[in-house]
């Protein structure tokens, strides 16, 4: 049997934080199924908190009380929850022990225990310098600092680092772990690290950064949590994460040059925006719309990435239908109907105003704008566009063209002269059913009937000559 519940647990004096922060505990017995009980001593937190159920498994009689469940090896284990807050006149720091045993017909009793402390750290982050635009490639040094606003203590700090789009963490500390070279998982204990309420500690020596070749905006979350209120992941991601072999991470009290935190958010993290002297070059995606007049014909228009850099942003694609065509049928996702989430494709007028919802169906219209996620170097978008072929008007043809789509992260685009491509159309001789494929078919087809025929005819012919004796 295993016992899995947090070896310190914050009860907030804060009304709606605690109401969204409830113990959990957690039983498994193996691969076995059994009947477990699950004694609670809550002599220790008298005066203390208050225990009330959280999920409607078993009654809570205090001092001790018991909870019945039944596991198997298929499922989750057993748990229990129960809400917990601060006890009249209790003040920020009282503290108490919860016990726990669990027993089990035919197995060794396990035992465990939380402290339960009243009050809760909260942790801040802030980062500096800001190093300005960097150079793809480069590598960057920032400073991280950490201050707790809470009402007790935080004994030990976990940290996680976790980097995007083009950005690698350049440090591999022996007392971190870590998932590729983006994502690293820190926890220091008490002992390593105790950050009172109102005081600021900084990292001991900068966390190095190198920016990808292909980068141009790279981020890099800075999320710290007290431990004990920190995010631990499963074992089955845990394993992920393989050890450093370099320098410790260590924290010292922060000094009079590190920079005030000022608080701003309430998760503890801190996001570092990097501008890398980098470019996408956005090219146009066309085609030709082939078939008789009548016919029907699907045409795919969109957006490359010619690079150099990858592009974490969208751009806008718009679409100006040919002239002598209609659209029958334009990009439509139901799931984004049903979740009333913009389509990829408005159809909107002259003016740009919308012809319909965002979420809905799109009309026919002469006019579309679509908005594409642009990515790395190579990437291409296209949407789909079936078109019914009205009239043959030669050289009027439709065109796309590109546009950054965010303004706080603009392509640089150097290259003008590829922003816009043509959407032709080639009307094919024969009735609105011959499509391009019935064209294919009869190029395959036709010339093996040919041959056979030809075939048949000249072995009627030999059948037919006079048998000379």
């Amino acid at each position: 049997m295993t016992l899995v519940a947090p070896s310190v647990f914050y009860v907030s004096r804060d009304q709606q934080r605690a109401a969204s922060d409830d113990l959990r505990v957690v039983e498994k017995a193996g691969g076995a199924t059994v009947g477990l009980r699950i004694t609670f001593d809550a002599g220790d937190l008298k005066d203390v908190v208050t225990v009330k159920r959280a999920l409607d498994i078993c009654v809570v009689h205090l001092p001790v009380f018991h909870c019945d469940t039944q596991v198997g090896p298929t499922d989750g284990g057993g748990i229990q929850a129960f809400h917990l807050s601060p006890a009249k006149g209790a003040k920020a720091g009282d503290s108490g022990v919860l016990r726990y045993r669990v027993t089990a017909p035919g197995l060794k009793p396990v035992t465990g225990h939380s402290r339960i402390v009243v009050g809760r750290p909260e942790l801040r982050v802030a980062l500096h310098p800001d190093p300005g635009p960097v150079e793809p490639g480069e590598s960057l040094a920032v400073r991280l600092t950490v201050r707790n606003v809470g009402d007790v203590p935080a004994r030990g700090v976990a940290l996680r680092m976790e980097g995007q789009d083009g950005i690698t963490l350049g440090d591999r500390h022996r007392n971190c772990r870590y998932r590729g070279a983006t994502s690293a998982w820190c926890r220091l204990l008490a002992d390593d690290v105790t950050i009172a309420p109102g005081r600021s500690y900084s990292l001991d020596a900068p966390e190095h950064l190198r920016t990808a070749r292909d980068a141009t905006y790279p981020t890099v979350e800075f999320a710290a949590a007290a431990i004990g209120t920190d995010y631990v992941p499963p074992a089955e991601v845990a394993s992920g994460y393989r050890p450093g072999s370099g320098p410790p991470l260590r924290f010292a009290p922060a000094s009079g040059t590190d920079p005030a935190v000022t608080g701003k958010g309430d998760d503890g993290r801190d996001v570092l925006h990097l501008s890398v002297h980098n470019r996408s070059g956005l090219a146009a995606i066309g085609d030709t719309a082939r078939g008789p007049v009548g016919g029907l014909t699907t045409v795919r228009i969109g957006v490359r990435n010619n690079g150099p850099g990858a592009l974490p942003a969208t751009a806008e694609v718009v679409f100006t239908v040919p002239e002598g065509t209609t659209v029958m049928a334009s990009p439509y996702s139901f799931e984004r109907d049903e979740e009333v989430i913009d389509q990829a494709c408005r159809a909107v007028a002259a003016d740009d105003a919308p012809l319909a919802e965002a979420a809905e169906k799109q009309p026919s219209a002469r006019r579309y704008v679509c908005t594409a996620r642009v990515g790395s170097v190579g990437a291409t978008t296209t949407f789909p566009f079936t078109l019914r072929i009205d009239k043959d008007r030669a050289g009027h043809n439709g065109h796309v063209t590109v546009s950054d789509g965010d303004p706080g992260r603009p392509s640089r685009d150097t290259e003008p002269a590829d922003d816009t491509a043509d959407v032709a159309v080639s009307v094919w001789p024969g009735p609105a059913w011959a499509t391009p494929g019935f064209y294919l078919g009869a190029a395959v087809v036709v010339p093996p009937l040919g041959l056979a025929m030809a075939l048949y005819l000249r072995r009627r012919k030999s059948s037919r000559k006079p048998i000379t004796q």
